[in-house]
């Protein structure tokens, strides 16, 4: 897909000028907007939802390196499926995610051990959420360009997983973060979770 490959290409430009590592989500948005295949929309539901599937799996050692007992990930990522599938109720997955990441949440706590793998929860339950719509619109159809103007509960599944890989979110300064990590996740993201995404 040429438009698909020119988003990538630019996004590549994006990426390699942010001292932070930071692939915005302008860049993002454009290559899920090039990725949409307008004569199906069921084929481009599947496509951005197992692009947000790979992220999470790429990123869930993570979560399993802080909480090595836990398979919620696990159970996040079979639910997204059987949303893929059609073989759950939307209505009761969408609670069940969002159930999860407060238990989590309340848990857990937050600090500097455990935030890290937070991301990756917060990054599975946002992929469970856009999984109960198929509409590949869903992260589309606003105009955000920023990642950091988004409220807390509109952050999307690759940000997250971006994220956690650096430890610390794009606002955060680079000496409290790894911005190698976020810079290779997002490298990874643009030359092989996409095509592989495209290819299922």
């Amino acid at each position: 897909m040429l438009a698909v490959s020119s988003a990538i290409n630019r996004a590549k430009i994006d990426l390699s000028a942010s001292p932070k590592g930071i692939l915005s989500l302008e860049s993002r948005t454009t290559i899920w907007i090039a990725m949409n295949d307008f004569a199906d929309a069921e084929a481009s539901y599947l496509n951005r939802t197992h692009l947000k599937v790979l992220c999470v799996n790429k990123v869930k050692s993570i979560w399993t390196q802080v909480f090595p007992a836990d398979s919620s990930i696990d159970r996040m990522l079979q639910l997204t499926h059987a949303l893929m599938g059609k073989n759950v109720d939307p209505g009761a997955a969408e609670n069940d995610a969002s159930r999860f990441l407060q238990n989590v949440i309340a848990k857990f706590g937050s600090n500097a051990t455990t935030n890290p793998a937070l991301m990756v929860a917060d990054a599975a339950a946002a992929m469970v959420v856009s999984a109960c719509y198929r509409n590949p619109d869903y992260d589309t159809a606003d105009n955000d360009i920023d990642d950091d103007e988004l409220a807390p509960d509109s952050f999307e599944t690759s940000y997250m997983c971006a994220s956690a890989a650096a430890g610390g979110m794009n606002w955060m300064p680079v000496d409290q973060v790894d911005v190698n990590a976020r810079r290779a996740f997002w490298m990874w993201y643009l030359d092989e979770a996409i095509p592989a995404a495209l290819r299922s």
